[in-house]
């Protein structure tokens, strides 16, 4: 018995020594998660390391901040994500309370969730360098040997708040888009609806000569108004864009804002306007600058309801020029205040004001303000209450006189053989017309071919060539005619080339030069620039720029800002 009992014992000893090893090789080979041992407070479960790993893991590399709290908030453990969000190493984080990282806003709602247990809230985290970080909490609540504790996943919202940001943005200026589109065909629409209505007075005025002359006011007035829309969107792109070119010389800006301001009181009859200046010089652009003090104070009137007034004045403070243009008006909301200058943006009109605007304007003023080293600013007290716009330039020494836009005193005109080539009917007979009625002899030509032809045989003093033309383009008809004698009259002199184009660009004027052009003039063509240009022996002799400057000179006469009417050609 005693050797049967020794050897079952042996038999048993053997098979728990094979389980055992075939139990530790499962461990190892991490096929068992956990034991279940039978002790005196019933059955135990004991995970093993192995197990938990690839939930530590997971905790770990995860992108969110991970963190278990006490129910009293302070952190018992948290992954590396948190402690990066927190900016405060690993170590220190643990053991101290979770508050001290949310900011003072949010912080009686944290402990809400914290007492709660369970919970979702977007706060803010205060981080150990002073960063303020926008974040989602998670709560959930767990509990373990009878020990309840608080499990906190903590992400990052300032990734996806830009994005959100960048689409509000998008869906912002779509929309402002949107509203620029239709407030342009209403621009449009405006002053078409003015010429078409006026054209039908004229054909029914017959002995009715004032009518008819009321009707050609309107008809120049609104081409003037369409003129500047055109010019407002063309400009607003080149000084985006930086592709603009100033004239620049010392110029009275008194004389200037007087005249822009009289211009505004006698269109503006229901308006009420005050004007008080110094006299003061400033290095500036004359077209550029009158087109500034003209859109701000065109702002004024926009805004400011009937019989309201609008005062302009011009002082001297240390070096500067000071233009200030205050309107007792609609008034800027504050959200609305710091958006002013931004392209597209207006404010509410109300209906009975029926002059509009795109929303650019106020855009070109603040760059072609910076253009000149100086600066435009903007204050309202709010709705109804009016606004101030002002502008402050580095102010010059006086230099005797000095020319201004659109004060060229018609003298008798000089009679001159013109050739016009331009391929639109209507421009043409227009144009011919007008220089007619000035007493010059025109031929005309409606494609490129036949106007080098008759350039060639005509040889006249002045040649309008629209740059756009069917068969062979102005460019070239320049280029070609140049190359011929250098495009000499049999007297010698040159034919005086004059480039008509809708393009403004420093890159059009050097295209233009570099084709043979004397004069690059844009469409709308400023009738005090082509006045000038065709009664001015000097420069039909020495082909110099209108002013004596540059071609881009010209293009400035007969652009943005010119106070009178404008041709359309």
């Amino acid at each position: 018995m005693n050797g049967a009992s020794t050897a079952e014992q042996i038999r048993s000893l053997t098979e728990r020594l094979e389980e055992a090893e075939e139990t530790l090789r499962a461990v190892r080979s991490g096929e068992i998660d956990a034991f279940i041992v039978q002790g005196p407070r019933g059955e135990q479960v004991y995970a093993l390391r192995s197990a938990e790993q690839p939930y530590r893991n997971l905790i770990e590399d995860m992108l969110e901040g991970a963190a278990i709290l006490t129910t009293d908030g302070d952190v018992a453990y948290c992954n590396k994500r948190f402690a990066d969000l927190v900016a405060v190493p690993l170590e220190d984080v643990i053991g101290g309370a979770m508050e001290r990282f949310i900011n003072h806003t949010d912080r009686p709602a944290y402990r809400s969730l914290l007492l709660a247990g369970s919970g979702k809230r977007r706060a803010q985290l205060k981080t150990a360098d002073g960063r303020i970080i926008d974040v989602l909490l998670s709560f959930t609540t767990s509990t373990s040997d009878d020990v309840e504790r608080r499990n906190l996943i903590v992400t990052d919202l300032s990734e996806l708040l830009i994005a959100q940001s960048g689409r509000d943005r998008a869906e912002q200026q779509s929309q402002a888009k949107d509203e620029f589109m239709a407030m342009l065909a209403h621009e449009l629409r405006n002053p078409l609806s003015a010429i078409t209505a006026a054209v039908q007075v004229l054909e029914a005025a017959k002995g009715h000569e004032g009518a008819a002359s009321r009707a050609r006011f309107i008809i120049g007035r609104q081409v003037q108004h369409l003129s500047r829309l055109v010019d407002d969107l063309l400009d607003v792109g080149r000084v985006v864009t930086g592709k603009i070119a100033l004239d620049r010389r010392a110029m009275d800006f008194c004389d200037l804002v007087r005249r822009t301001a009289a211009v505004f009181a006698e269109r503006e009859a229901d308006h009420q306007f005050s004007v008080n200046t110094t006299p003061v010089w400033i290095d500036g652009d004359a077209v550029r600058m009158e087109q500034i003090v003209s859109n701000i104070i065109g702002n004024a009137v926009k805004y400011t309801p009937v019989g309201g007034r609008v005062t302009i004045s011009l002082s001297v403070e240390a070096d500067e020029a000071v233009l200030r243009v205050q309107d007792d008006g609609f008034g800027i909301t504050p959200e609305l205040l710091p958006r002013v200058f931004d392209l597209f943006v207006q404010g509410e009109r109300t209906l009975d004001r029926s002059q509009g605007g795109l929303g650019i304007g106020l855009t070109l003023v603040r760059r072609l303000v910076g253009l000149h080293h100086g600066t435009v600013s903007v204050s309202s007290e709010g709705p109804n209450c009016g606004s101030l716009f002002t502008v402050r330039l580095p102010k010059v020494a006086a230099v005797g006189t000095t020319s201004v836009v659109g004060d060229s005193p018609r003298a008798c005109a000089v009679q001159r053989r013109v050739l016009i080539v331009e391929d639109n009917r209507d421009a043409r007979e227009m144009f011919r017309m007008m220089l007619e009625l000035d007493g010059h002899q025109v031929i005309e030509a409606e494609e490129g071919y036949a106007g080098l032809q008759l350039l060639r045989a005509q040889a006249p003093d002045v040649a309008f060539i629209d740059v756009g033309l069917p068969g062979l383009d102005g460019y070239e008809i320049a280029r070609r005619f140049r190359c011929e004698s250098d495009g000499k009259r049999p007297d010698g002199r040159k034919v005086l080339l004059v480039a008509l184009t809708g393009y403004g660009t420093p890159d059009a004027l050097e295209r233009s030069r570099r084709a043979g052009f004397d004069h690059h003039l844009i469409k709308p063509v400023n009738p005090e620039a082509l006045y000038r240009l065709l009664n001015d022996d000097e420069g039909l002799r020495s082909h110099g720029a209108i002013r004596g400057s540059s071609p881009a000179t010209v293009a400035a006469a007969g652009g943005a800002g010119v106070v009178g009417s404008a041709m359309a050609i």
